[in-house]
């Protein structure tokens, strides 16, 4: 059987990521069941330049995967944004888990314009979960997470960011 296609809904990386959790047909569905689904996430996120290569690179090259910790990641975003976990202990722990790969920043060209873009200083696990933290901080920080909504339909327990205020 074909594993599940990964979506790319979230409107940011780290929301892409909590949405490798699925529901099909009344049953939970993880899509990173493995560290080849996760490198394949990964490589489908550069494809959707949610990643740059530099950072695909990094993340991948020489990785050590740590399943428990990268769905521990998951879990514990789905329930900051569900409601179930204080600001203040969520913060704590994407600082926490921050501190365990520093990241560099790399200016990156785009055509006329150029992106500041955070590079891990590991890859790996601890390189991805950092990347995710950044991500969600900026996510925090750019007043997106008051229009960060999960679907309405119960069989979707997708998040994505509601720019338009249908969107549902």
């Amino acid at each position: 059987m074909k594993p599940p296609a990964f979506t790319n809904l979230g409107d940011r990386l780290v929301l892409n990521f909590l949405n490798t959790l699925q529901h099909h047909r009344g049953q939970e569905i993880d899509l990173i069941d493995s560290p080849s689904r996760l490198v394949q996430w990964i490589l489908y996120m550069e494809q959707n330049q949610w990643l740059s290569s530099y950072q695909r690179e990094r993340l991948i090259t020489q990785a050590t995967w740590d399943l428990t910790e990268v769905r521990e990641f998951r879990q514990y975003g789905r329930a900051f944004l569900g409601g179930d976990v204080s600001s203040l202990l969520f913060f704590n722990y994407l600082s926490d888990v921050s501190k365990q790969c520093p990241l560099t920043f790399s200016l990156i060209e785009y055509g006329t314009n150029f992106a500041r873009v955070p590079i891990p200083d590991n890859g790996g696990t601890t390189g991805l979960l950092s990347l995710l933290s950044y991500d969600f901080m900026g996510l925090i920080t750019n007043d997106m997470l008051s229009r960060t909504k999960q679907c309405e339909n119960p069989r979707c327990i997708a998040y994505f960011v509601n720019r338009s205020g249908k969107r549902k």
